[in-house]
């Protein structure tokens, strides 16, 4: 199911369609809110007389979550069929703005430029908080190994390249690491961690802005020829647990499940803290004006805030082809945002902060 989830799901009432009619439906800025009418009730009753089936594809960080969600929506409401293919954010990009699948996925939002690619207007919603661990396989390390900026941008641009540099022992406290090689693993594909990863060293690290010569974060990692490239989360994961020396940077869900070492991660307020739900639910706080185009939380204030962490966010048209397809949509992701969030914490993810719900909510309210 992992790979290529089909699971029968049924929106059994669609009266989802009319929680969410009253909402306000987002806007463009500069524009005024427009109110999204819930389809009458006969159309309703039409809807959950028929099979309909939602194809989706995009980030692997959030295929856990969905994975689970998505079984326990099906225990309750047989009839919708779902398909979701985790071959990375890339994929649930490009496979929306081709329109060749009903929603996709992506841990950075479609931009401007992405949006006007697409055949028609795209929604996106935040459907989970989760956190970037940076993860190494050093015999002997102790777990939450204490890391700053500096010394990850020497691990990662090749400049710092065994675990017992006097580098890492200054940072960490810890002084009888092994003469071991350090094995820097990165991903091959675009993705949101690497992402999150090169915004927290432009941030943190002067040596590491001036190598990558930006200040703009690259979803593609931009010091492609050092270290090991691994396509998606799981790949990144398998070598990090197969090679003794490796360090890489993957969804704090696949750490977890891993049982890997973490390590602690220097944040804005100087404090070392490593992911956990409570880490990354801190930094979720801190989106006050989350919207798709201000979605932003790495290295944010806070004694207990994880410097890494992030949402994912789903990817719809707004107009549908029927209204079968726009009311499952709107049901099946309402359940995500909502009563399948209390399976966040098991999984290594934070549930959703209230004001995302509202926004994933306000934004199903538009689907038509």
């Amino acid at each position: 199911m992992r790979w290529n989830a089909v699971l029968a799901l049924l929106a059994a009432s669609f009266t989802t369609a009319g929680l969410v009619a009253g909402s306000l439906a987002a806007s463009p800025r500069g524009t005024s809110p427009i109110r999204a009418a819930a389809p009458p009730a006969e159309e309703a009753l039409a809807v959950a007389s028929r099979a309909v089936t939602l194809n989706g594809a995009g980030a692997n960080s959030i295929d856990p979550l969905y994975e689970k969600v998505f079984y326990d929506y099906h225990r309750s409401h047989p009839g919708v069929t779902v398909n979701y293919q985790p071959a990375g954010s890339s994929v649930g990009v490009s496979d929306i703005q081709q329109r060749t699948v009903d929603f996709g996925d992506s841990e950075i939002p479609m931009s401007y430029k992405d949006l006007a690619k697409a055949h028609g207007t795209v929604l996106q919603l935040p459907v989970d908080l989760g956190g970037v661990a940076v993860s190494y396989n050093v015999p002997g390390a102790p777990q939450g190994l204490k890391l700053n900026g500096a010394v990850l941008a020497g691990i990662f641009d090749g400049t710092i390249t065994n675990w017992d540099s006097p580098a890492i022992a200054k940072v960490s406290g810890v002084g009888n690491l092994p003469h071991l090689a350090i094995v820097p693993v990165h991903r091959a594909d675009a993705s949101g961690p690497g992402w999150d990863l090169d915004e927290y060293l432009i941030k943190t690290s002067p040596a590491w802005f001036f190598k990558v010569g930006t200040s703009k974060p690259s979803k593609s990692w931009p010091l492609a020829s050092i270290g090991v490239g691994e396509q998606l989360n799981s790949g990144v994961a398998n070598y990090i647990a197969q090679t003794p020396g490796a360090i890489g940077y993957v969804e704090y869900g696949y750490a977890l499940k891993g049982g890997f070492a973490n390590a602690a991660l220097q944040n804005a307020a100087g404090r070392f803290v490593a992911p956990s739900e409570a880490s990354i639910a801190a930094a979720g706080a801190h989106a006050a004006m989350l919207a798709w185009d201000h979605f932003d939380i790495i290295f944010q204030p806070g004694n207990g805030t994880y410097p890494l962490a992030n949402f994912s966010w789903a990817l719809m048209y707004r107009d549908q082809p029927s209204a079968a397809k726009a009311a499952a949509l709107r049901a099946v992701f309402s359940y995500v945002v909502t009563t399948g969030q209390s399976a966040a914490g098991s999984l290594g993810y934070a549930p959703l902060p209230a004001n995302a719900v509202a926004l994933a909510k306000t934004t199903l309210s538009q689907l038509r």
